[in-house]
């Protein structure tokens, strides 16, 4: 049995999640908080200091990009061609200054501090919408309209769709659905990955009312709400 130990929020470790679900492995969704975390930390458990592990029968694998590398090639989301493979790796470590940007902020206990520092993130000379701008780019670059351009969805894919529409879900305070609506390929994008029938049926049992309605269909629409 796997087990995925992370926080009871999508986070980094939701593009892991979907994969893991999709890849016919037995696994267990564990979710700390962070006592249990810390106690983590202080025994030795993290290999690296940090959540997310997955912990398999053969040990313990740390950091999020290398279990969705894992739990990605298990499920099919990870290319049989070498070029189409790296292109999807190079995505993936591409993706780093946006959630840099936001780790400056979760550490900031001062309510109206940490909202401002967040809303500055998102103006046009932040780090937030430079993120966003070079998103945008590269979606409406790709012939195939997956992330990477890849002829089917990868764990480029699974990785973009889930962190970042999850900056929107109300959880980060400070940062709002509008943020993201001056971006159409990237709605277009949304659309595109909610509506595909496998993120679909993972996600059928979740309701507006979830901290993950950013990954359902017409979450980004107008009469959304």
């Amino acid at each position: 049995m796997n087990r995925l130990i992370y926080f009871a929020v999508p986070g980094r470790a939701e593009a892991c999640r979907i994969a893991l679900s999709l890849s016919g492995m037995n696994w267990e969704d564990v979710e700390v908080n962070g006592e249990q975390y810390n106690q983590m930390k202080n025994r030795g458990e993290l290999p690296w200091g940090f959540l997310p592990i997955l912990v398999t029968d053969k040990g313990t694998i740390a950091e999020s990009s290398a279990i969705l590398r894992y739990a990605g090639k298990m499920a099919g989301f990870v290319p049989e061609d070498s070029y189409e493979a790296a292109k999807v790796d190079e995505f993936i470590d591409g993706m780093g200054p946006i959630a840099r940007a936001m780790d400056t902020t979760f550490g900031i206990v001062d309510v109206d501090e940490r909202i401002r520092l967040r809303k500055k993130l998102f103006e046009p000379n932040g780090e937030a919408t430079k993120a966003l701008n070079l998103y945008e780019k590269k979606i409406g670059e790709s012939k195939t309209g997956w992330a990477a351009g890849t002829r089917d969805m990868s764990i480029a894919d699974l990785k973009l769709f889930t962190e970042l529409f999850a900056f929107f879900s109300g959880n980060y305070d400070g940062i709002e659905k509008s943020m993201i609506m001056p971006y159409p390929n990237l709605l277009k994008y949304h659309d595109k990955v909610s509506n595909d029938k496998r993120i679909k049926a993972h996600y059928s049992k979740i309701g507006p009312d979830d901290l993950r309605w950013t990954f359902l269909p017409l979450a980004f629409s107008n009469d959304s709400g």
